[in-house]
């Protein structure tokens, strides 16, 4: 009974590994077939688009302030940075003209609600209120961030814990800003325009510690003109991915933009703008971590 015991023992485990083994068979069959990540190659060119600002025109609303996903280059005046072209790539890509709307982050979602854009944000943080909002449409992940800040060398500020007394700076609306106020709800804030005045106010005493995303944060601290000057504050308060804002009325467009990042990150192209004005491409390459 007992040998008999075994044998029906083995021949149950065999035959329970038979569905594993034909299953990790058909994956690698599967893989192997389709070979390495490609891009989607059957979608409309030009893409059908039916509800855009202006007809044969992507017309994008952007801060123009945020180094080095989008900026004005100083020895041309012209906007460029990573998004800029990010931007200007979905518009050749999707068979259209495109056309830049620059103003500050407070005006760029309401005036998406506003029907000003048909596409925004150098990546907009996810959160329930706006994933779940009727003003606008969020794509999906263009990249991964994190709030952490900037301060003086000589401040004493090595971490959040260490903040203090000191007032806490950074850029109006922005959600990196507002969830600083709330993870330190004893500090005393400031609200600046944009990032450069909020270095601005850093360097002249108005704040002790400016908060901001990460990106922004290592190229504050690689092209900064008072760079020797400045540490970053961290660990990171938050992470979390970041995307592309789309018109509500414009579904169609959503899902020509989310079919275009498709295609960018399975062909590198993504990565590739990235790091053509980054020092560090891990904000897309990590996505794979979050299932993109």
């Amino acid at each position: 009974m007992l040998k008999t015991g075994l044998a029906t023992s083995a021949l149950a485990l065999m035959l329970a590994a038979v569905p594993a083994l034909a299953q990790d068979a058909a994956a690698t069959a599967f893989e192997q077939a389709i070979g390495a990540p490609q891009p989607v190659k059957n979608y409309p060119a030009p893409w059908p688009l039916k509800n855009l600002i202006k007809d044969g025109v992507l017309t994008v609303g952007t801060t123009g302030a945020s180094p080095p996903r989008t900026f004005v280059d100083p020895a041309t005046s012209e906007l460029t940075g990573s998004y800029v072209e990010l931007f200007e790539k979905l518009a050749e890509d999707l068979g259209l003209e495109i056309e830049f709307v620059q103003l500050e982050w407070a005006g760029i979602l309401p005036g998406l609600a506003a029907g000003r854009f048909d596409l925004a944000c150098d990546g907009a943080s996810w959160n329930p209120e706006r994933l779940g909002s009727d003003q606008f449409l969020m794509t999906s992940p263009t990249g991964l961030n994190a709030t952490v800040g900037i301060t003086t060398k000589d401040s004493g500020v090595t971490s959040f814990e260490d903040v203090g007394d000191a007032v806490v700076g950074g850029v109006r609306g922005e959600i990196y800003f507002e969830g600083a106020k709330k993870a330190l709800p004893e500090a005393e804030t400031a609200e600046f325009p944009g990032l450069q005045e909020s270095l601005m106010g850093l360097m002249n005493g108005q704040a002790g510690v400016i908060v901001m995303n990460l990106s922004n944060a290592l190229n504050t601290l690689e092209e900064s003109p008072v760079k020797d000057q400045l540490a970053m504050v961290g660990p990171a308060l938050e992470v979390f991915p970041q995307s592309l804002c789309v018109n509500p009325n414009e579904p169609d467009l959503l899902v020509a933009v989310n079919t275009m990042l498709g295609n960018y990150r399975a062909d590198g192209s993504l990565s590739a703008l990235i790091g053509k004005y980054a020092t560090s491409t891990a904000e897309v390459d990590l996505l794979n971590r979050i299932g993109y």
